[in-house]
């Protein structure tokens, strides 16, 4: 499938899904050394793109100090990170702050688990505590577990993003989903 970059809004935080992790895992937060963590999860879990030092520094290096109150960790039942998902914030798109789900990923030895959902509701519910009121994430067209979960939460389609009658419409050839289905594109 063609990688395109999608855009997906949720303008509200209202109602958020509540998920329960499975037996044996739990969720942890980001800490003091886990920027190798983080390096390493994304590294064993990404396809699609190189991650380096300099993913992570362009990503969080300008507020490290956020990171322990937005970073969060998956850790599996043998104690070992497995997953990463941050509460991060974007304060000017479309000119508005938002919240950001942000660096979602769980290494592919514990994926199809049910953890995506858990992990989107710690996320979804530290933004709200933070007091976002919105949130946006960013993914890409290959991605069509990732687009599921995030419609399933209420995030749709952002029309206005470059490319995104394209992308969506690539989207649709490959998932069915209610929140889709009046897409124009």
């Amino acid at each position: 499938m063609e990688y395109l970059k999608l855009v997906m809004v949720r303008p509200h935080l209202d109602a958020i899904p509540q998920h329960a992790l499975p037996a044996g895992y739990t969720m942890r937060r980001f800490g003091e050394g886990d920027r190798a963590t983080w390096l390493a999860i994304q590294q064993a879990s990404e396809p699609y793109i190189t991650i380096t030092e300099k993913t992570f520094a362009d990503n969080f290096g300008s507020d490290l100090p956020a990171l322990p109150r937005r970073g969060f960790f998956l850790v599996g039942p043998d104690g070992t990170d497995v997953g990463t998902i941050t509460a991060w914030y974007d304060r000017k798109y479309q000119h508005l702050p938002w919240g950001r789900i942000h660096w979602v990923a769980i290494v592919p030895a514990h994926r199809g688990k049910g953890l995506a959902k858990p992990m989107l509701s710690v996320a979804m519910n530290r933004l709200r505590s933070l007091g976002h009121r919105r949130a946006i994430l960013g993914t890409q067209t290959p991605r069509l577990a990732a687009i599921k979960v995030y419609l399933d939460f209420g995030f749709t389609p952002d029309m206005t993003a470059p490319d995104a009658a394209k992308a969506w419409r690539l989207v649709r050839q490959h998932l069915s989903h209610p929140l889709l289905a009046g897409l124009s594109g």
